[in-house]
């Protein structure tokens, strides 16, 4: 009606006294669709750079010349997000714009308190009805407010207050553009990925860049980094929808493997009988018998994988089998079958860490490290999904690739015939056991654990502990060890959480109950804390040891963990006061303990090996005599002759032969005297570092597709492998649960 008025002016107002007066000179349809348009891109590509800003400070401290890329990053987002808040009416645009406005803020402050707790970025994968529980960790996330109340006052109130004063100064009309002007604002929207791509494209396209974390794998660290926050969304949130733009093309691979005689060099498996020639005699005519003939047979199943891959219609599982075909597989030696008919214990110990053994505190864990195998060059690297990721390397012997705390999950969908649960039940008939003295539904668990072929109890199902934070691992070892001690033989898996964060005396009552153990030690109180909860899983293995030799069966049961990550509840300079010196950040810091341990070994076996947590599975399988196909585990056997190999989060490697910093391309050899090997050229060193780049490239690509396309289900159709389920405790929690869910 204003209009009518004079339809060259664009309103009509009214006075102080009700008069009518005019309003602004009409501007044309299409310069007011244009200012409309900016003025909602310039809102919402202000609030992300902003917020972008505070969270690389805060994060990176500091600013680096890669932040260009995360500004103009906020571009796209922002123009697209202007687009979406066009088409309502005013009011309806106002609330859009509020809404979205908050959920970005709500989305900065999450990442920010779960880098803060968890020292790892968080991730849209991490969001799930199973991980939803994160809400029990309350105690975390009010340290995690009062550590970082700055940056979060920062986050939130900055923003909030400038949106007071736009909507205030009615900087934002909020009308709607006229659909016959929409292409102003897609306009803008294709401008900026056009500049997004400019950009990108200028820093290159090599390993780390921001091109490859968007086109070809997006690494959480990095992304981060790299592109930002909610780019790294976007990044994963692609993923999610096409899980196979992830997967990518195939490879330009190696030639096919051909087994030959030669490959068991060193082996006499024909089972011919030793002639007498064999016999030697020793000076007095005893009769020396000839060393045993060790079996140097490769670890491989019946699979023919270019036949396969011939007849596969999925390209994608059809690559698989065309990697498999190029890779030799390792072969078995003087340790294969070492504990066939043995017990196992097998368990991921939470925040467990080599800075944890101590020989007054945690006697235990200092005589499993010292006694049976002790591995002196072996690696827990950190992985994307915290604790989850780190259960899903040592069960499976896999990359973490698909995000958050998908991997585990997306066990309990696969078929997993190599999982130790799996196997121990087909070869002894019998039922596996698995627990953990948590929510027994955090991370899924309840599908993953049966999938490996566990009867799984947690507190919620099964397992009746007392109620603390954290629970403790003593208490759940006297409450599950009765259950299973006196079966002829066992496998028990355990994921433990007494050495959980937040390392105080005052939240956590694991630390708060051994406190009296550390008082006295020259420690700032989280690193006291840290040794006296990691002393309530010392205490739990002091008891599982006793019952194992009061039953008389320690000497045919092997105990073997490890930690899920590094103790990030410590900082880097706490972690370096444990350690007694200034921590080494690519390789020291994730330096670990292997346990591998039974009362059958009477002499430590010192092994020093570059190896990782991803070799523990198909180490396992060797020891205990398991037929497996090595070529379908990302890992290797320790003991195999193949050159040790420990990729890190970053995709720095250490070999036996030297530590490559892929950061910054530097090379630190393992020699005796720290030299070159000799003999080696620059150009024979420079395919050495090309050759384990690739490697760990392929062993992650590969890793990911395994699991995304349920591969193991393929080898299983193909070998006839029938896995047979494991009925589950179905308590009335457990069923209450199952009913909701579906």
């Amino acid at each position: 009606m204003k209009d009518s008025f004079d339809p060259d002016f664009e309103d009509w107002d009214l006075d102080s006294d009700n008069h009518l007066t005019l309003g602004v000179k009409k501007r044309p349809p299409i310069i007011k669709a244009l200012v409309r348009s900016a003025e909602r891109f310039l809102w919402y590509f202000v609030l992300l750079l902003y917020l972008e800003t505070v969270f690389h400070i805060w994060s990176f401290k500091g600013m680096t010349p890669v932040f260009v890329v995360k500004a103009v990053m906020c571009m796209p987002t922002a123009a697209f997000l202007a687009l979406f808040t066009n088409f309502f009416k005013k009011t309806a645009n106002k609330v859009v714009n509020w809404v979205v406005s908050g959920i970005a803020i709500l989305y900065y402050v999450v990442n920010i308190l779960y880098h803060a707790i968890f020292k790892v970025f968080f991730s849209i994968f991490f969001i799930s009805k199973n991980n939803a529980k994160v809400a029990q960790y309350y105690r975390e996330i009010l340290e995690g407010i009062k550590d970082n109340w700055l940056v979060l006052l920062l986050t939130v109130i900055v923003p909030v207050g400038l949106g007071i004063l736009v909507n205030r100064l009615n900087v934002i009309k909020y009308k709607r553009v006229h659909m016959k002007y929409v292409y102003i604002p897609i306009t803008i929207l294709a401008l900026s990925i056009v500049i997004e791509a400019l950009v990108i494209l200028a820093f290159g396209k090599g390993s780390y860049t921001p091109y490859d974390l968007c086109v070809n794998e997006n690494i959480n660290e990095f992304s981060f980094e790299k592109l930002g926050v909610l780019a790294t969304a976007e990044v994963e949130l692609k993923f999610v929808i096409s899980p196979a733009d992830k997967a990518g093309k195939d490879d330009s691979l190696g030639d096919v493997w051909v087994y030959t005689p030669e490959d068991v060099s060193g082996s006499d498996v024909s089972g011919s009988d030793i002639s007498g020639n064999d016999v030697s005699y020793g000076e007095d005519g005893e009769v020396i018998p000839p060393d045993p003939v060790v079996d140097r047979s490769p670890n491989m199943l019946d699979l023919d994988f270019v036949a396969m891959a011939e007849n596969e219609p999925n390209e994608f599982v059809q690559g698989i089998d065309n990697y498999m075909a190029t890779l030799k597989p390792t072969s078995k030696n003087e340790y294969t079958g070492m504990f066939e008919g043995f017990n196992l214990i097998f368990m991921t110990a939470e925040g467990f860490s080599s800075i944890a053994v101590d020989e007054e505190v945690t006697p235990t864990l200092y005589k499993l490290t010292h006694e049976g195998f002790v591995f002196t060059n072996f690696y827990n690297p950190r992985t994307g999904g915290s604790t989850s990721d780190g259960e899903f390397v040592c069960s499976t012997s896999l990359y973490p690739m698909l995000g958050g705390a998908t991997n585990f999950k997306t066990v309990g969908q696969n078929s997993m015939p190599f999982a130790l649960g799996n196997l121990f039940n087909s070869k002894y008939g019998i039922t596996s056991r698995a627990y953990h003295d948590n929510d027994f539904q955090y991370y899924g668990r309840d599908i993953s654990y049966p999938a490996m072929g566990y009867y799984y109890q947690g507190c919620g199902n099964g397992l009746e502990i007392e109620k603390h934070w954290p629970r403790s691992d003593k208490h759940m070892f006297e409450a599950s060890m009765p259950e299973y001690i006196d079966d002829e033989i066992f496998h028990v898996y355990y994921m433990t959480v007494s050495g959980h964060l937040n390392y105080n005396f005052s939240g956590n009552w694991c630390a708060k109950i051994n406190k009296e153990a550390v008082e006295n030690l020259d420690l700032s109180e989280p690193c006291q804390a840290y040794l006296a909860c990691q002393k309530e899983l010392d205490n739990g293995l002091a008891y599982m040891i006793e019952q194992l030799e009061e039953k008389g069966i320690a000497d045919r049961t092997v105990i073997c963990f490890t930690g899920d990550h590094w103790p990030y509840g410590l900082s880097n300079e706490e972690f370096s006061e444990l350690l007694g010196h200034p921590v080494e950040e690519t390789f020291e810091l994730y330096k670990s303990n292997l346990i591998l341990w039974s009362g059958a070994i009477k002499e430590p076996i010192v092994v020093d090996k570059a190896c990782c947590s991803m070799d523990i599975l198909p180490t396992l399988l060797n020891l205990f005599g398991f037929e497996y196909d090595s070529r379908l585990l990302m890992g290797q056997d320790i003991f195999s002759d193949e050159e040790g190999f420990a990729p890190m989060w970053d995709r720095s490697i250490c070999t036996d032969t030297l530590k490559y910093y892929s950061q910054t391309g530097d090379i630190e050899f393992l020699t005796e005297d720290g030299e070159r090997p000799e003999g080696m050229t620059d150009e024979e060193l420079d395919e050495y570092i090309s050759d384990i780049k690739s490697k760990l490239s392929l062993k992650r690509k590969y890793s990911e597709r395994i699991m995304i396309y349920d591969y193991y289900k393929y080898i299983c159709d193909e070998l006839g492998i029938e896995i047979t389920p494991v009925e589950q405790n179905y308590t009335p929690d457990y069923a209450r649960f199952q009913k909701k869910t579906g």
